[in-house]
């Protein structure tokens, strides 16, 4: 009986739907070839059984504390014992064929120095054993640091394919290497081919309104010296955003792009103004959701391309270096808000509104340019990986 070939996802959970959205993604590219393969998820907080079990995958076994990784070594275990494991649906590293890293953005020194070298060491063995490590479009750096930069240069020196969302990100791992490898290739956001679906969660609404997609990352001490006196400024320009699109006989309607903490966030906003609130758990419906909107302001990345994928013009906060690139790629790099403010939002809205028709047009070419594009990466993938 041949052996299945197995596919590990990393970076992906089912909380937030940016990362769900790149699951998705990566399954539909894979799917598209009709070659057999097993889904492969690590056990998280994020990637509960239940939800796995629906996706049928396996799940691997792994053992990471801080610089303790046993993960490889778990794969060396009896055979008798590794047997009775996969009978439970588990599987080690051993079994794992490919992996597709889709993590959007985890690389970099705002991020612990463990899990970079940790990545970097796995990388490593699946280039010893032959068996392609690939890196889904995201964004990386920066990297200061000559261990991070080491780490960093043993990944872009080992793994199969890095395909890197912007050209910030490119120059940050081109700090660590003095020349680049040709499969460090530049291209854009994977999950804007993804096809919006609708559900019985979607509300309706019989008047135009704008989906506001707030991100408690903005104000979040883990990104932010200075976050907690950012927030009252943060929620303070939203809710002035909401009561401006009011006026001119829009709903506003905030979007829970994640949970619990983008949840608060939306409840702090509509405390100052009066918005419509929807928490959508089917990452495919919320784009249906925000696909229906006259426009988009969102502070989260993949809340922005659900827009933009569609035709829908989209104002983007940002809190790092891939926002503008993105909007950028879709023709809106002047509507990426570096420094948000009430008055900064609402000159944003003007502007857009002004440029409305316009802007839906240009949105809609760009969105079409960048599907293209996308099936050019998977093409080049399935070489990769000989498919």
């Amino acid at each position: 009986m041949n052996k299945p070939y197995f596919v590990e996802i990393k970076g992906v959970q089912f909380r937030n739907k940016g990362a769900y959205l790149m699951l998705l993604a990566c399954l539909q590219g894979l799917k598209a070839k009709e070659k057999p393969f097993e889904l492969v998820l690590s056990p998280g907080p994020n990637l509960p059984y239940p939800e796995r079990a629906r996706h049928g995958a396996w799940q691997k076994l792994a053992f990471r504390r801080k610089g303790l990784d046993l993960t490889g070594l778990l794969g060396r275990l009896p055979q008798a014992l590794l047997r009775l494991f996969k009978r439970y649906g588990m599987v080690t590293e051993r079994d794992v064929d490919l992996v597709l890293e889709a993590s959007g953005f985890a690389y970099g020194d705002q991020w612990p120095l463990t899990f970079l070298q940790n990545t970097a060491k796995e990388v490593v063995r699946f280039a010893k054993a032959g068996k392609p490590y690939i890196f889904m479009p995201q964004a990386f750096g920066p990297f200061q640091s000559k261990q991070s930069k080491a780490a960093m240069r043993d990944i872009i020196t080992h793994a199969r394919l890095i395909f890197v969302r912007d050209p910030v990100s490119l120059s940050h791992l081109q700090s660590c290497i003095e020349v680049l490898p040709e499969h460090v290739i530049l291209t854009p956001d994977f999950t804007v081919g993804l096809t919006p679906q609708a559900n019985a969660e979607i509300p309706t609404l019989n008047v135009p309104f704008a989906a506001l997609i707030p991100n408690s990352k903005v104000v979040s001490k883990y990104n932010h010296a200075n976050a907690e006196g950012m927030r009252q400024q943060y929620v303070a320009a939203f809710a002035a955003a909401a009561d401006y699109l009011t006026a001119l006989g829009i709903q506003p309607v905030l979007v829970n792009h994640e949970g619990k903490e983008d949840a608060e966030l939306c409840a702090e906003i509509a405390a100052l103004s009066p918005c419509g609130l929807v928490q959508i758990e089917d990452p495919l419906a919320v784009k249906a959701f925000i696909g229906k909107a006259e426009l988009a302001v969102s502070s989260r990345f993949h809340g922005a391309v659900n827009a933009l994928s569609q035709g829908i013009p989209c104002i983007a906060t940002s809190w790092s270096h891939k926002y503008h690139a993105m909007m950028k790629d879709f023709g809106m790099g002047e509507f990426c808000v570096e420094t948000l403010s009430e008055d900064s939002l609402l000159a944003a809205l003007a502007d857009l509104l002004e440029q409305k028709v316009s802007l839906t047009d240009e949105v809609a070419t760009r969105a079409l340019s960048l599907k293209q594009q996308n099936k050019l990466m998977w093409q080049r993938l399935y070489r990769a990986i000989g498919w």
